[in-house]
């Protein structure tokens, strides 16, 4: 509500309280991108070095990491290198995005993403970037994930809009994701594969490599038909391959439509440090039904923050 009053004060001052609507409905996208355009050269033309001085003190986006770049970056190499060897490629994504890539196709309010001119937004999650990645692949027959899945690992430095209740955190950090692509085939033979190959890379590098034991919650989501049978059979897949890994069933019914299916979290000395799950983007993406992908993130400076690398940086 409070953001809503201040956008009518400012629609309210320029004369025109409609005007949003206005501009959206009667320009088109390369119409509004010249307006922003020419809006951003003459609002910087008015500063001073001055005034971008006190900008840079005042604004939370712009300020560096404490953290050392060094060990962020010799984690991001360390995980990426230990992807490609569990077949995952990398891929070194731009840091912008077509506006919309994240509240289009996964549902997050705008407003935590950082927008900008040129019909673009600043990457605020590298899984939504590799799913529409995959997507124009599949789509110009660049990708092809129609016989085996495609396994895609990238790291980034990702920023976010929304307020973080702990000083540690700040709006960017360093974000480690894998994301599988493939059909659906029947079985759940794809989701049971996929799912097991990320949890195999998560083991690999969280309890051999770091020598942390893991906790797995699943957690139950809407999205597929026979939701109960599907978690049920992945779970029980699961505790098979992996019977030292300490497994917890959560099927408690939510709203949440971001993941699908699933939603999967490890938990690494007390600290939710992965998230992922089936999403339905390359199907909204590609208009297309059979079309599966998961998805999962790390974050590499909650590693540093959390002491967690510390045996091995």
């Amino acid at each position: 509500m409070k953001q809503q009053s201040i956008i009518k004060h400012v629609l309210e001052k320029a004369g025109n309280e409609n005007l949003i609507e206005e501009l959206t409905t009667r320009l088109s996208q390369s119409e509004i991108n010249t307006l922003l355009l020419a809006l951003s050269k003459e609002t910087a033309n008015k500063n001073t070095p001055n005034d971008i001085l006190n900008k840079y003190e005042s604004n939370r986006f712009v300020k560096p990491s404490k953290l050392s770049p060094i060990k962020v970056k010799q984690v991001e190499i360390l995980m990426l290198e230990m992807a490609e060897d569990s077949g995952f490629s990398s891929v070194l994504l731009s840091p912008a995005n077509p506006l919309g890539s994240c509240s289009v196709i996964a549902k997050v309010d705008q407003n935590n993403v950082i927008s900008a001119t040129r019909g673009l937004e600043l990457i605020a999650d590298s899984t939504n970037t590799l799913a529409i990645y995959l997507a124009n692949g599949i789509k110009n027959k660049t990708i092809d994930n129609t016989k085996n899945p495609v396994h895609l690992s990238t790291t980034c430095r990702a920023i976010r809009g929304q307020m973080f209740k702990v000083d540690a955190f700040i709006p960017h950090f360093s974000l480690f994701t894998l994301a599988s692509s493939g059909k659906d085939i029947g079985s759940y033979s794809f989701e049971k594969a996929a799912i097991t190959r990320h949890m195999q890379y998560y083991t690999n590098y969280f309890e051999e490599k770091l020598g942390h034991k893991l906790k797995v919650t699943l957690n139950l989501r809407n999205g597929y038909t026979d939701k109960i049978g599907f978690i049920d059979r992945v779970h029980c897949y699961l505790r098979e391959i992996y019977p030292d890994t300490d497994f917890t069933l959560n099927k408690e019914e939510t709203d949440n439509s971001y993941y699908q299916g699933i939603n999967f979290k490890i938990i690494v000395e007390g600290i939710e440090i992965v998230d992922g799950g089936f999403v339905d983007w390359t199907q909204k993406l590609l208009g297309n039904k059979r079309e599966r992908l998961l998805i999962s993130g790390a974050g590499v400076d909650l590693q540093l923050i959390t002491g967690m690398l510390n045996k091995i940086i």
